[in-house]
């Protein structure tokens, strides 16, 4: 159903079809959902996002440099040599699950108390899926709040005349 109004026209909602794109467009890019997934130690993940999870008795080894009961290191691989991983640390997250933010320190961990190493991957079907949700919660909202942008004089008059002194 279109909405005409000297001489122009639009949807009902108010909102247009090069608009609606541009919202669908925007939403897509600013809503990047992200996943660890598991993945060999190879030279190749240098540089990339990585999480490592430490074994309890790696926790140990690792308190003096970055707390205790620290269950996961999430960072910027640096370098991979045959002994330990060299990490740039961006987080940390404890046993008890408390996570602390850090600043890129790097930080050695030797290979032997590493259980898992995982990849920070961008996610597609996660990043759609919002896309999508988000998407469709604000045209819902636009129609549920939204009228046709139009405005009533003070006592409902719409003649658009400045009323009584």
């Amino acid at each position: 159903m279109l909405v005409h109004d000297e001489g122009s026209s639009r949807p009902a909602t108010g909102v247009t079809r090069p608009g609606l794109l541009c919202l669908v467009f925007i939403t897509a890019l600013l809503s990047g959902c992200y996943e660890y997934l598991p993945v060999a130690a190879t030279p190749e993940l240098a540089g990339r996002e990585v999480q490592l999870s430490i074994t309890d008795s790696g926790s140990a080894v690792l308190a003096p440099l970055v707390g205790y009961g620290i269950e996961a290191v999430d960072g910027r691989l640096v370098s991979d040599s045959d002994m330990r991983y060299r990490v740039a640390v961006t987080s940390i997250r404890r046993r008890d699950g408390q996570e602390s933010d850090w600043n890129g320190e790097s930080v050695n961990i030797p290979h032997s108390i590493v259980s898992t190493i995982m990849e920070r991957r961008f996610s597609r079907v996660r990043s759609t899926l919002f896309a999508a949700a988000t998407t469709m919660a604000m045209v819902v909202a636009r129609r549920a709040f939204g009228g046709t942008g139009g405005a009533t004089a003070p006592g409902g008059n719409q003649s658009g005349g400045t009323g009584p002194r």
